[in-house]
């Protein structure tokens, strides 16, 4: 189901009536974008149960924080720096959950077809360098891969320069590649 795209006029004018209390309002607003913060999600904390709960805490939290969505900014920039800053701490908490237990729960080994535990290995390896990076790096990084946002869109959604933007995407994408790259070459 592919949703069509919300004019700016049209966000603006929902997001108005969904701080009135229009759940119906609200919905039109994130629904074209879930499946963009749930890869998001995902990508910052790997667990399913913890992306779907990020999601969640997302759309609760832009709907609590409707009042400080800037109208001449895109609803998905929004959305999307709701989301990277709300997996980050969820993860955190997980951390700590997990070190007050005192226990670790490995990774669940897949059994299945070739293709299915080298997907499942880079995704893993792209994770890790994403957690390796600077946390303001990692964001912008999610921000352009995930959330297909533009430099500019990144820009506003995390206060910065579009040049800041570009370089701090630029310096991820290459720390993935290089850490990557590396992963892949001590497998051989």
């Amino acid at each position: 189901l592919v949703l069509p795209a919300i004019s700016q006029a049209s966000n603006h004018s929902l997001v108005e009536r969904a701080q009135c209390g229009c759940g119906t309002s609200f919905r039109q607003l994130v629904e074209p974008h879930l499946e963009m913060l749930h890869r998001i999600a995902y990508r910052a904390c790997g667990q399913t149960e913890l992306a779907e709960d990020a999601v969640q805490e997302t759309l609760t939290l832009a709907y609590e924080r409707l009042g400080q969505y800037r109208p001449e900014a895109p609803f998905k920039s929004f959305l999307a720096a709701v989301a990277v800053r709300r997996a980050k701490t969820l993860l955190r908490s997980e951390a700590r959950r997990r070190v007050r237990e005192g226990k670790s729960h490995p990774a669940a080994n897949l059994t299945g077809p070739e293709e299915s535990l080298v997907g499942d290995q880079v995704a893993n390896q792209l994770r890790d360098a994403l957690l390796k990076m600077p946390s303001k790096r990692r964001e912008v990084v999610l921000l352009r891969l995930d959330a297909g946002l533009s430099y500019r869109e990144i820009a506003d959604a995390r206060g910065m320069s579009e040049g800041s933007a570009r370089v701090l995407v630029h310096m991820g994408l290459k720390q993935i590649k290089e850490l990557m790259t590396k992963e892949t070459e001590s497998l051989r």
